[in-house]
């Protein structure tokens, strides 16, 4: 599998309520309690690693690196380690790396594990990452793990990764991230390649918790009957008696009566606890005739939902066959059918699920050794997960910082007021005819473009070839907007690897109505005209927009890949995901956190889970 795909698509579910994106990260900082597991690493698996952040409080004190809890910001300072990796761990969706000097690492690795796996990489530093080509999987790994997992560059810093030799190997990959668009920002010397099933969203073979019974020959047991509080339930105990070895243990199990066990049983032994000691359980009353029952007891196992002709099936292990020489023994798979209803029960984690209680199929058992072997005829129920997975594949990636664009002088007779204004971050102007109180700043990012979409779902038609959303706005020196209308003005957004490889472009004010403007390149500047700030939309398009006069270059048109697909980029290989960034606008809408529902019993097939807490390694 490429880069020893750790497809939690495959093992998450996820719910996600996005709104409007809002000026910065979400700041949730290191994850923290029981379950945490934040921390924040240098070094290698050879020479070992030295922590710059970690729940248990251990930090090292590390040439070149230090962390600052209270901004969540790790500062390298000419950090000059080529075999080291920097790794961090639910550090959050705030966290920063500031850039001081030139600084030299392996690997740049992050974990979201559901609670935050965002970086901003901030500083007029610069960073070069994987130059001796030794990564085994990618020079920039995001593990997403169900979070965004979103790494932004800073318009000052500059960041530069090679790619290994070999197979399976990138210069970047973002895997898991809920983000339906490559979640990489920064000005880009040379467009992004990516595998082809990069952005295709996950999917899983939806799963069901099902209870059977055990084939192993210790499994089929006589029972004392008991009842409990008159709840109308039967029960059995059981008593392993005590030896030189154990104190001995008492088990009660419900006895559930089901018609078509494999066994010929009249019962199901289902587990409810299990004690240390021989001695009746306290609550429970014996059966006054001392009645015995046989039956065998169960396993519980999260098997894969089929289904044939409209009816429901379960794909799971029967039969374990073992060596003759003895060793670990090798499953044969079965298909099953329900002999209940859904019922609730408890795992031994303590949570409530429901699952149900079923036998192999006569004649369909042990089929195979296959766990996705499938029988002719049946068939898994598939569903989305949400996630997505990016694979890039340039040999080297190169984020460098912003060109300033040259700031005119100030027309005579105009004091007081200023009429051209950049945004340093995204590098966006604007010259203004009528100009601005001085101190004012202009404010000028992206949207989330599905939020727009989905917020005004009319739109989607309206905007073939969609590229972006940019919110631009002047605030005074206070904080508040200026308003700026009927005011003619010439606009300048950089021109980044997002917005290249298109022939014609279109800038659309949001408003009620739409207003279309036609753009055109200058340089590295997408530049249109407009008389008032707001929300625009830019379009790219091989061929004509309606209300397009020309091409962006009229000399040296390009052929379009697809003329009847507007919204198709000229290079091959282009990814069609388009970056997405924060706003920064005016509007202040809070962003709605992102659920993660981690799945369990008949949400999906996971099997041989033996310790709730995810265990992971750095140099996966």
């Amino acid at each position: 599998m490429k880069l020893k795909r750790k497809l939690l698509a495959g093992l998450l579910t996820l719910c996600m309520a996005v709104g409007m994106a809002v000026p910065a990260f979400a700041a949730n900082g290191p994850s923290s309690g029981d379950y945490s597991y934040a921390y924040l690493r240098l070094g290698n698996s050879e020479d070992g690693y030295q922590t710059l952040f970690a729940n248990s409080g251990q930090i090292d004190d590390v040439s070149g690196a230090v962390y600052d809890k209270a901004s969540n910001t790790v500062t390298l300072t000419n950090y000059n380690n080529p075999t080291n990796i920097l790794v961090a761990n639910e550090m959050g969706d705030d966290l920063k790396l500031n850039l001081v000097g030139d600084n030299h690492i392996s690997e740049l690795v992050v974990y979201g594990f559901g609670w935050g796996g965002n970086l901003e990489i901030t500083g007029d530093g610069s960073l070069t990452i994987n130059e001796n080509k030794t990564s085994q999987t990618a020079a920039i790994r995001f593990m997403a793990e169900g979070t965004q997992g979103l790494l932004k560059v800073g318009s000052n810093a500059s960041v530069t990764a090679y790619k290994s030799a070999g197979e399976n190997t990138y210069s970047a990959a973002f895997v898991s991230t809920t983000s339906s668009t490559l979640p990489f920002q920064g000005n880009l010397e040379a467009a992004l390649t990516m595998t082809p099933d990069s952005g295709v969203e996950g999917e899983y073979a939806v799963g069901a918790t099902v209870i059977y019974e055990d084939e192993e020959s210790y499994a089929n047991r006589t029972w004392q009957l008991a009842t409990k509080d008159n709840d109308g339930k039967l029960y059995g105990i059981y008593f392993f008696e005590a030896n030189e070895y154990s104190e001995g243990q008492t088990d009660v199990f419900e006895l559930v009566k089901v018609d078509g066990l494999a066994s010929g049983n009249e019962y199901l032994a289902v587990a409810v606890s299990k004690t240390a000691g021989v001695a009746w359980p306290e609550g429970y009353t014996k059966d006054p005739e001392e009645k015995t029952v046989d039956a065998k007891i169960s396993n519980t196992m999260n098997m894969t939902l089929l289904q044939k002709d409209g009816e429901t099936f379960y794909w799971g292990p029967d039969k374990i066959e073992y060596p003759p020489e003895g060793g670990v023994g090798t499953s044969w798979y079965s298909v099953y059918k329900g002999l209940t209803d859904k019922m609730e029960i408890v795992d031994h984690w303590g949570d409530k699920k429901e699952a149900v209680i079923a036998a192999p199929v006569e004649g369909m058992r042990n089929l195979t050794t296959d766990q996705e072997g499938y029988p002719e005829g049946y068939k898994t129920v598939i569903e989305k997960n949400g996630m997505y997975s990016y694979y890039c594949t340039n040999d080297v990636i190169k984020s460098v910082p912003v060109k300033d664009p040259v700031e005119p002088t100030p027309t005579p007779g105009d004091e007081g007021k200023i009429k051209d204004l950049t945004n340093s971050d995204t590098g966006v102007s604007i010259s203004l005819t009528d100009g601005v109180p001085e101190g004012a700043e202009l404010y000028a990012d992206t949207m989330a473009t599905e939020s727009v979409l989905e917020s005004n779902p009319e739109l989607k038609e309206e905007l073939p070839g969609l590229l972006t959303v940019y919110q631009i706005t002047v605030k005074d020196a206070d904080g508040k907007t200026v308003e700026v209308k009927n005011n003619p003005m010439t606009v300048k957004i950089p021109m980044t690897d997002q917005l290249k490889g298109y022939k014609y472009y279109q800038a659309v004010y949001l408003g009620d109505p739409l207003e279309r403007f036609d753009a055109v390149v200058e340089g590295d500047f997408l530049v249109f005209e407009t008389t008032h700030l707001s929300q625009y939309a830019i379009l790219g398009s091989n061929t004509p927009f309606e209300t397009s006069e020309k091409p962006t270059d009229p000399t040296t048109p390009t052929d379009p890949t697809d003329p009847t697909d507007p919204a198709k980029p000229e290079q091959p290989g282009k990814p069609s995901e388009k970056t997405e960034s924060p706003q920064t606008g005016d509007n202040s809408n809070m962003f709605l956190l992102v659920a993660l529902l981690f799945a369990s019993g008949g949400v999906l097939t996971v099997l041989g889970v033996t310790d709730k807490r995810k265990k992971k390694g750095i140099t996966k």
